[in-house]
């Protein structure tokens, strides 16, 4: 038997950052780089790859944030989802993504079977409330939104976006 371990699902309902709150009044880049302190060691960030490896890792990072979801396989597994859904990437450019990125790869391939099916039924209501919501958008998130985004502030653009932290 597999034992199942739903500590990223416990640890998902408590809000650990400012940009994860619906209402969040940072900006863009005040949210991004509390996502990056937040994570700090746990993985790439821009500054530290290519430059076009660097704009596909900024982008899924802007989804987290965007999004307010943090870094437990189960929001990982919920940024992907939202990023297919809800921004104006496509199939394409994220598999693109998806295949050229390390750090993606290396995070597809870590939590084993068993726990990336837990992962997975842990992060189903989600993905389906994610569909739902999806469905509600005025429009599709850009995948590379213009940077002067980056001084709006979260609850603003996910009021013109309807954008519903899940």
């Amino acid at each position: 038997m597999v034992a199942l371990d739903f500590a990223p699902a416990q640890r998902r309902s408590r809000r650990r950052c400012r940009y994860q709150s619906q209402g969040s009044w940072q900006t863009l880049a005040e949210g991004l780089a509390e996502y990056y302190a937040a994570n700090r060691g746990r993985g790439a960030t821009p500054d530290e790859l290519s430059p076009e490896a660097a704009a596909l890792i900024r982008s899924h990072d802007i989804c987290h944030v965007i999004f307010g979801l943090d870094t437990t396989p189960a929001d990982e597994a919920i940024a992907d989802i939202r990023a297919l859904l809800c921004c104006d990437v496509g199939w394409k450019r994220f598999s693109v993504y998806l295949a050229a990125e390390a750090t993606a790869k290396a995070v597809l391939k870590s939590p084993g079977h068993a726990k990336g099916l837990a992962n997975t039924l842990v992060a189903t209501p989600r993905a389906i409330r994610a569909l739902m919501q999806s469905w509600r958008m005025r429009k599709r998130w850009p995948w590379n939104p213009p940077e002067d985004f980056l001084e709006r502030q979260l609850s603003e653009l996910r009021e013109d976006y309807r954008i519903e932290v899940i």
